[in-house]
């Protein structure tokens, strides 16, 4: 980057016992550890191809750092918490760490006939499919929400300011907004004779506004139905 920071993703996942949903995170992060500036930059401002980095890293690149970002990811990764909230935290309580992107993937619902009560019409419908096998949809939204600016810090005499990022909430999307996000995309997967079943109950439709539908057929993924 124009910064010379080094950059890297840092990607963990949890399970949310309240929301009954698995969730996985995927953040770009700018380091500016001097540790690590030295370490990873070279003097043209590009990653130095003589360090060794031993991969893949288990959690955050940055030893010194590691620690503390695996306290705060078990105290910030609740479904209850916005991507715009984890990311604001994440600038907050690391000076050297400044978020570019997070990505949220939220794994879920997850339809079954005879298991969830999520959606009477769509348990229903599932309930009337030939095959058990194939009476299921899976559905899992992925949200982003990425920083359109830098607020540069300053050190005073008396007070300082850190580093701060601005991130981009698309206001002009009331679902985004309404999730703290830039943007997000709705996901469903659901075997083919699943979905002749909602398509001949006249439920396809209304099930799926706002969903980009992958169908599984003989193996394959069939998507952008």
């Amino acid at each position: 980057p124009k910064t010379f920071r080094p950059y890297y993703l840092v990607h963990w996942a949890c399970f949310d016992g309240s929301a009954n949903l698995p969730l996985i995170y995927m953040v770009t992060v700018e380091d500016s550890s001097e540790s690590m500036v030295r370490q990873l930059v070279d003097s043209n401002g590009k990653l130095n191809e003589r360090v060794d980095i031993p991969l893949p890293v288990d959690g955050l690149l940055n030893p010194e750092l590691a620690h503390r970002f695996d306290d705060f990811t078990e105290k910030n990764s609740a479904y209850t918490l916005s991507p715009a909230t984890i990311a604001v935290n994440l600038d907050k309580d690391f000076e050297p760490l400044h978020p570019k992107q997070l990505r949220r993937v939220v794994l879920g619902p997850f339809y079954s006939a005879g298991i969830t009560d999520n959606n009477s019409t769509v348990t229903e419908v599932l309930a009337k499919v030939r095959r058990p096998e194939n009476a299921w949809l899976l559905t899992w939204t992925i949200q982003e929400i990425f920083s359109k600016s830098e607020k540069p810090g300053r050190k005073g005499l008396f007070s300082s300011e850190k580093t701060t990022q601005e991130f981009f909430i698309n206001t002009d999307d009331l679902e985004a907004a309404r999730q703290g996000v830039s943007s997000y995309e709705n996901h469903a997967l659901i075997p083919h004779e699943a979905y002749q079943a909602l398509y001949a109950a006249g439920e396809a439709q209304k099930i799926f506004s706002g969903y980009k539908v992958h169908i599984l057929s003989n193996g394959q993924v069939i998507s952008d139905v």
